[in-house]
């Protein structure tokens, strides 16, 4: 028999008090800081067992390890195929089963030789080179063409001015060199003669700047009485030539049989011959500096 309802059940029926449900009771509430050991959290757990960790991470290594050793397979692409299949038609040799091979060697050709009659021919085949970009037929060798012209042209006028500036150093240590013997044979033959007392000498510049100066100002009858001390250092240094020091030395070797070089002065000709060289420098360049 079913248990009775309490009195206020029937009397409030009909309130909204009843139409509501009986709250539980707290003894069979579960609270959220409990857990539940048949929820999802916990079926769903590994086993963190030491011994299945250790031998998992061996399994990942292992695995890892093979992909290493093992080579990546990448497709190759279609140029690449293209271009290994080029490569490897070009460099096989023409195989003795092929129809025009033997009909070659019908005619006498032989592998290795090379063809015609006179067997200068070219023994190997001209090499494919494939043409990359987008210039013109022609527009790449002329190219090359002009940079080689171009590189040419560089290299020979670097050593033209190569050239220009060893002749151009040159003729300045000549220069120099004339100079220095120029001065030097000029109070050689100024003191010569003054030994012989000479008064005057055959040609001016055969004796020194400053005999020649002093010589003008007490000169009576010079003509260069009135010029200017800057324009007579100017005509000095127009006397200094190869040639007026060829002169000089020809000078002091006829009259004194003096050698500028060997710094002698011989007794006859015949001991001045016997013992110099020459006249000039370029007699001795194995003996002055």
């Amino acid at each position: 028999m079913p248990e009775a309802l309490p009195k206020y059940c029937h009397d409030n029926a009909g309130s909204d008090f009843f139409q509501e449900k009986p709250k539980c009771n707290k003894e069979y509430i579960m609270s959220d800081s409990e857990d539940d050991y048949m929820s999802f959290k916990f079926t769903s757990q590994e086993d963190i067992r030491p011994s299945l960790l250790v031998n998992r991470e061996k399994r990942k290594h292992e695995i890892f390890k093979k992909k290493l050793e093992t080579p990546c397979k990448r497709q190759k692409t279609l140029g690449e195929l293209e271009q290994e299949n080029r490569e490897k038609g070009l460099t096989t040799a023409i195989s003795n089963e092929n129809k025009g091979f033997r009909m070659l060697e019908k005619m006498g050709y032989k592998s290795g030789e090379s063809l015609g009659k006179s067997r200068s021919g070219i023994k190997e085949p001209i090499d494919i080179v494939l043409k990359q970009g987008t210039s013109g037929v022609g527009r790449e060798s002329h190219t090359k063409e002009m940079i080689s012209k171009r590189q040419q042209l560089k290299i020979k006028n670097l050593k033209h001015f190569e050239t220009q500036f060893r002749l151009a150093n040159k003729e300045r240590k000549n220069l120099a060199q004339i100079r220095k013997d120029f001065f030097k044979v000029q109070k050689i033959c100024e003191e010569l003669d003054f030994r012989k007392k000479v008064k005057d000498p055959v040609e001016e510049f055969f004796w020194t700047k400053e005999t020649i100066k002093k010589r003008r100002k007490i000169g009576k009858e010079c003509l260069y009485t009135d010029t200017d001390s800057s324009d007579e250092d100017d005509e000095f240094e127009q006397f200094v030539t190869e040639e007026n020091l060829f002169a000089i030395i020809d000078y002091i070797r006829s009259q004194y049989l003096y050698c500028l070089y060997c710094a002698i002065s011989a007794i006859d000709i015949e001991e001045l011959n016997e013992n110099c060289p020459g006249p000039y420098r370029m007699d001795h360049d194995d003996e002055v500096d």
